[in-house]
């Protein structure tokens, strides 16, 4: 067997921590192996699976102890399935984290402020509008001076855009 019983709740969470890496070091899969008495082949396919498994838990957003002890088959060992589901329950929140920030995607809106005021020089009123935005783990701030004119074209084009999602959402 790849897990033994030896393998203490420390053990288990360094090995599932480890799991969620995208790389490995040589001596901790040789730790890990020398562990478990068990091959690094056997050592990698027990991380890889471990990795499917949280993100399997992460994307499907499932964190509650019965729905996870549920994923494992009626063979697995049961004492090892309850400090798995003990250990998920307790570190899936951050892993869940850990997984989002190394993810690629788009830059995320943080928070967002506004004001309205006629700029000096002017009789237009100008709408002040300042985004705070999350992007690869770094913060910045867009400004923008929107008239009139171009804050209904904002509005439009962001309507258009709700009305897409809507139907996407609805099919």
């Amino acid at each position: 067997a790849v897990v033994s019983t030896q393998s203490t709740g420390d053990f288990v969470l360094k090995v599932c921590h480890e799991s969620i890496k995208e790389e490995h070091s040589d001596s901790i899969l040789q730790t890990i192996s020398s562990t478990l008495e068990s091959s690094q082949e056997e050592t990698s396919s027990l991380i890889e699976n471990l990795k499917t498994i949280i993100t399997t838990l992460i994307h499907k957003n499932i964190s509650s102890p019965e729905d996870i002890i549920s994923i494992f088959p009626d063979n697995f060992h049961k004492s090892l399935a309850t400090l798995l589901t003990k250990i998920f329950v307790e570190m899936l929140p951050s892993w869940r984290e850990e997984v989002l920030e190394g993810a690629v995607s788009l830059p995320k809106l943080k928070s967002f402020s506004w004001s309205v005021s006629t700029p000096q020089g002017t009789n237009i009123p100008h709408c002040f509008l300042n985004l705070n935005i999350k992007d690869q783990g770094e913060m910045s701030s867009v400004n923008a001076h929107l008239t009139k004119e171009s804050l209904g074209s904002l509005l439009d084009g962001l309507k258009k855009i709700k009305g897409q999602i809507t139907t996407l959402s609805n099919s």
